[in-house]
């Protein structure tokens, strides 16, 4: 069982059960005694769950169980990110296969999904648990957990994306430059959205005003690839860019 499932699974049966001790955890996803002590301890440093005598809870407060790292970034700009989500996901039509990055502001678009019946493949850890939780019909891609980095990243990532086909894609983005066009910090990460780009029909860049003029240092795609959503109007000088406000 790699790490990912390990803990999308045990974040899943806590959400039903409450609590479950570390024998029911051991029965349950059959692991060692030391796997499961081991798996609650990095589970609650996250502040996914709460370790308490003989196993553990959930945590009740959904802001309170995103790992500290993460509640800081999730709330920068909260407000903004809500409103760019919400106009992202009234794009979402009714059996559409889609990807959602794992960036904040495509966390916050998961809540606003109002389409049926779609397929949602991701690759934030957060994201799953949230899409799971909603009944959403979800594709976990395998690969290498950085819950850091609330990311699952791997070789046979980019292999598998680019055998899939996505009506649609929303991605993040750590900056919009009129020289280099989206740009992010992780080569890794970078070679997962060129490849989400490639496979889908219609492709979606979420960010806020704060992300334009902002180069950094790995580009992953030009204006003519994608339609940026952002909050306000914005001084951006690129005829190129096609934005929606």
């Amino acid at each position: 069982m790699i790490l990912v499932d390990r803990w999308i699974g045990i974040s899943e049966y806590l959400k039903e059960k409450q609590y479950a001790s570390v024998d029911e955890l051991m029965e349950k996803f059959q692991l060692s005694r030391s796997t499961v002590r081991r798996t609650l301890i990095a589970m609650e440093e996250k502040n996914l769950l709460k370790r308490v005598r003989g196993g553990a809870e959930i945590v009740d407060n959904e802001e309170e169980s995103l790992p500290t790292n993460f509640r800081d970034i999730f709330n920068e700009k909260k407000e903004e990110k809500i409103k760019i989500a919400q106009k992202a996901a009234e794009l979402i039509k009714d059996n559409d296969v889609i990807f959602i990055d794992s960036g904040s502001t495509c966390y916050y678009m998961i809540d606003n999904i109002k389409a049926k019946n779609i397929t949602v493949v991701t690759n934030g850890i957060l994201h799953i648990q949230k899409l799971m939780a909603m009944g959403i019909n979800t594709y976990i891609l395998g690969g290498y957990a950085k819950p850091e980095k609330n990311l699952i990243i791997g070789e046979d990532i980019v292999k598998k994306i680019s055998s899939m086909n996505f009506d649609k894609a929303f991605l993040g983005t750590m900056g919009i430059d009129s020289r280099s066009g989206f740009t992010t910090m992780m080569l890794e990460d970078g070679e997962v959205k060129k490849a989400v780009i490639k496979s889908s029909d219609l492709c979606y860049i979420l960010a806020d005003t704060s992300k334009f003029n902002v180069r950094k240092f790995y580009t992953y795609g030009d204006f003519s690839q994608a339609t940026i959503i952002t909050n306000s109007k914005v001084e951006f000088e690129d005829e190129k860019a096609k934005i929606i406000y």
